[in-house]
């Protein structure tokens, strides 16, 4: 776009559009068309996005970063981090590590879940609640692939890459030479 081009068109004017990759997944496809949903596919509309590039600050500073690919899980992924390190006080690695679930507003209710995921206690307290669980390797088996760096107060850094989604990953802190 040209620097001093407007934002948004005018009123009236002709609107042209295009989606990126694979974000047309992000749309709601009711499975009955005569039954609405706010998140259907129409002229007009703009999709839902699951980027979600987190940086949490303590104090003011940063004391953690992190992203994850993914599509529609990538929410869950980031939740799910945060959840597992901050309130729970797991290790980064850990975390990253860590089997997960991610709820997609499935026209059936159930919830995506890796399949590790299935075989732990969790997975039957969420059940016994009457959450249904669908095992996720019928989507490719996996449910984000993060990456993240811990800060800390001593001025160190973590850099931590999933050790398996997506064949691994690589992370490391480079210091200025």
């Amino acid at each position: 776009m040209r620097q001093d081009a407007p934002a948004c068109p005018e009123p009236g004017a002709p609107r042209e559009s295009f989606l990126l990759n694979n974000e047309l997944t992000d749309f709601t496809i009711p499975p009955d068309p005569s039954s609405p949903h706010p998140n259907v596919a129409e002229p007009g509309k703009r999709l839902r996005s699951s980027m979600s590039p987190t940086i949490v600050l303590k104090d003011g500073e940063p004391a953690l970063a992190l992203g994850s690919p993914g599509g529609s899980t990538i929410i869950t992924t980031v939740l799910q981090i945060l959840v597992n390190h901050i309130d729970l006080g797991l290790p980064i690695d850990e975390v990253l590590s860590a089997p997960r679930l991610s709820q997609r507003n499935c026209g059936d209710g159930s919830t995506d879940a890796e399949t590790a995921f299935l075989s732990a206690p969790e997975a039957e307290g969420l059940a016994s609640l009457g959450h249904a669980l669908s095992d996720a390797a019928t989507l490719g088996g996996e449910i984000g692939a993060a990456t993240a760096l811990r800060f800390h107060g001593d001025g160190t850094v973590t850099a931590v890459a999933e050790p398996v989604r997506r064949h691994g990953g690589s992370a490391m802190v480079e210091r200025p030479r």
